[in-house]
């Protein structure tokens, strides 16, 4: 009896390269909480991976999808950021770094610690 596991054949093995990423972002000079990142892989197959600050402006990913698991495959990503609170108070982030153009990117790099500050600075 053959067991099929889902996604690891034809899946390409980003899945091995998983590494921890994270960081700190500061808006305007102090660190910003309640900030979701967002990183955005440019290679359709990879997954995304996502992390809110804490009230450090601290960041932490997490792939998104089957198996949440802290992380993000080893790639390149454009990087977005956005508030993210319910009641819309916080640092104001330009609307520029919200979307697929933003001007943030990162390679991750598997096997190596893997930390990205985030320094915005409203004009």
């Amino acid at each position: 009896m053959a067991i099929m596991l889902p996604c690891l054949a034809g899946c390409g093995e980003w899945w091995l390269g998983i590494t921890d990423v994270t960081g700190k972002v500061i808006v305007d000079g102090k660190p910003a909480k309640s900030i979701m990142v967002i990183f955005q892989p440019e290679v359709k197959e990879l997954p995304r991976a996502i992390g809110t600050t804490d009230a450090d402006g601290v960041y932490r990913l997490a792939r998104v999808g089957l198996g949440r698991k802290i992380g993000a495959a080893a790639g390149k990503y454009v990087v977005k950021v956005r508030l993210d609170s319910e009641d819309g108070k916080g640092a104001r982030i330009p609307a520029e770094y919200a979307g697929d153009s933003s001007p943030l990117s990162f390679q991750v790099v598997s096997g190596k610690p893997n930390v990205f500050d985030i320094d915005i600075t409203n004009k």
